[in-house]
């Protein structure tokens, strides 16, 4: 209820200048249905001002609630455990507290959000995953610059944590032979890459981890574009043609229409549209978004486009006509675990 009035109230708030007075009046009075307790003084109307009020009073209670989860989160088991070189390469592990059967723990792999250009691993909170068995890792990737790192380096960072945890995971008692991958935004497209990609394992490579196979169980997308090719995001989404200001510092060229041979090759490498297939693992795509109507204009915000749900409806049509189990999720606050974890548990045959 808390987090539902702020986004009622802001739809409201931004069509006021649009709305006629029986339109608000309308909107109140469904507010003051389902939010009786906004109505401050008790009279049995809501008004604008009682309605704006009680919106701030639920955004600072939910602040606060966030803070009390981040300060709460369970420290990692290891930190910043590094699977290379770079200061970003590294990631955090969290093994459960509870192993009645003393088997290994199947894995979760999270992937952080921001674009490419920013973000990290202590976004992520592992608890609800714990409580139900499952190791968590929480994986920081180097990130774009548009001149000396640029795509595909983040997702290159990604296969090769994957393969650390994999090929270190009997010293650690994990399960190798189940991993489910998730993140949110860029970290999604990061764990649908991988997913859907051949096994990138190398057996000629000298570096033993290099060898290891990067298959996995599942994977969980949170608001993940699921195709990054410019022109079809402003065919099938809308928005800006410009699309995403991260774009010029994933590739180092900016966006333009028709777009470019050398756009289009450097996007393919990225994109997880390019490599479905019927060999695919089985997936959950989750949106926070609405299902509104599309292609949206040109005004709308970036954050918008690149997390809308339309994303997931046009991967859900490919994958269902491969025969690739998957279910699609929108509407949907991805900071409650139960639908997910119970996801992933039934693909890690926790559930039998």
């Amino acid at each position: 209820m808390i987090r539902l009035f702020p986004i009622l109230l802001f739809t409201l708030a931004t069509t006021l200048g649009a709305a006629e007075k029986p339109s608000l009046s309308e909107r109140l009075t469904q507010l003051l249905e389902r939010f009786p307790e906004a109505d401050a003084n008790e009279d049995g109307k809501l008004t604008l001002e009682e309605a704006q009020a009680y919106r701030e009073a639920r955004k600072q209670e939910e602040k606060s609630d966030r803070k009390g989860r981040e300060k709460a989160k369970t420290p990692p088991t290891f930190a910043d455990i590094s699977y290379g070189e770079h200061e970003r390469q590294k990631f955090d592990l969290w093994l459960p507290k509870e192993n009645p059967t003393g088997s290994p723990f199947p894995v979760l792999v999270y992937f952080h959000g921001g674009g490419f250009v920013s973000g990290d691993k202590s976004s992520f909170s592992p608890d609800g995953y714990l409580a139900d068995g499952i190791a968590c890792a929480s994986v920081n990737y180097r990130l774009v610059d548009g001149k000396e790192s640029l795509s595909p380096i983040p997702l290159e960072d990604a296969l090769l944590a994957l393969q650390h945890i994999r090929h270190a995971a009997p010293e650690r008692n994990l399960d190798g032979g189940r991993i489910a991958l998730s993140g949110g935004s860029a970290g999604a497209v990061i764990a649908l890459c991988i997913a859907y990609l051949d096994d990138q394992a190398d057996p000629e490579s000298e570096n033993p981890v290099r060898r290891v196979s990067t298959r996995v169980t599942c994977v969980v997308p949170i608001n993940g574009p699921t195709n990054l090719m410019p022109d079809w995001i402003v065919e099938n989404i809308g928005g800006s043609k410009k699309v995403h200001g991260s774009f010029p510092k994933m590739f180092g060229e900016p966006v333009e229409h028709p777009v470019s041979e050398s756009l289009r090759a450097k996007v393919s490498r990225i994109s997880p549209w390019e490599f479905v297939s019927a060999d695919d693992p089985p997936t959950f795509l989750i949106y926070s978004g609405p299902l509104d109507e599309t292609p949206l204009p040109e005004t709308a915000t970036s954050g918008k486009v690149i997390h809308h749900p339309a994303f997931g409806v046009a991967l859900k049509k490919r994958l269902d006509e491969l025969g690739v189990e998957n279910a699609l999720r929108y509407g949907f606050d991805p900071r409650g675990t139960p639908s997910i974890s119970e996801f992933i548990r039934t693909q890690f045959r926790m559930l039998d």
